[in-house]
């Protein structure tokens, strides 16, 4: 099921600005909370896709400075040291950042970043965020498999995003 969250974040990852404003503006705090929820696991996939956890930091500081460069125009609305924690935080290097405006401000420059320098198809942009979604409903799903005594877990694909759901939980700070 696509929500008005899902759709929201669908239409500024495609460029569709005017609808995604449109949906801002009409949103619950439940419809933002979720829109968060994505947006932090999208980035969370998205950053998996690129970057390695050990891996050397240049390239991360690279990306931060290039998609700082791209996307904050006036160069301050993005921290650099912000930017680049949420990367590390994704990949399991350092504690999770906490939400806040700045945080929402550098999770959307980061992921149009990683998502414009890959390439992808539609396709392959409605993945990342189906797995987003997957994984912010992992814990739901979690709860009702604990209540019926299922082991099946739905969260995971070939791609290795299995485990997004627990992480992002901690990502969130809700695990």
């Amino acid at each position: 099921m696509v929500t008005e969250s899902h759709a929201a974040l669908q239409g500024l990852l495609t460029g569709r600005l005017r609808g995604h404003e449109r949906r801002l503006r009409r949103f619950t705090e439940r419809d933002w909370r979720r829109y968060g929820d994505l947006l932090a696991g999208a980035l969370l996939v998205a950053v998996r896709r690129r970057f390695v956890a050990g891996q050397d930091r240049a390239p991360v500081i690279r990306f931060v400075a290039s998609a700082r460069e791209r996307y904050d125009a006036g160069g301050c609305d993005v921290d650099p040291v912000l930017a680049e924690a949420l990367v590390w935080a994704a990949l399991g290097e350092r504690q999770p950042v906490p939400d806040s405006a700045a945080a929402v401000v550098a999770r959307t420059v980061l992921l149009l970043g990683l998502l414009e320098d890959e390439g992808l198809t539609d396709s392959e942009r409605d993945e990342i965020l189906a797995a987003a979604a997957q994984a912010v409903d992992a814990p739901t799903q979690d709860a009702e498999r604990q209540k019926t005594g299922s082991t099946a877990d739905p969260g995971r694909d070939s791609r290795g995003i299995a485990g997004a759901g627990s992480v992002l939980k901690s990502q969130l700070g809700t695990g």
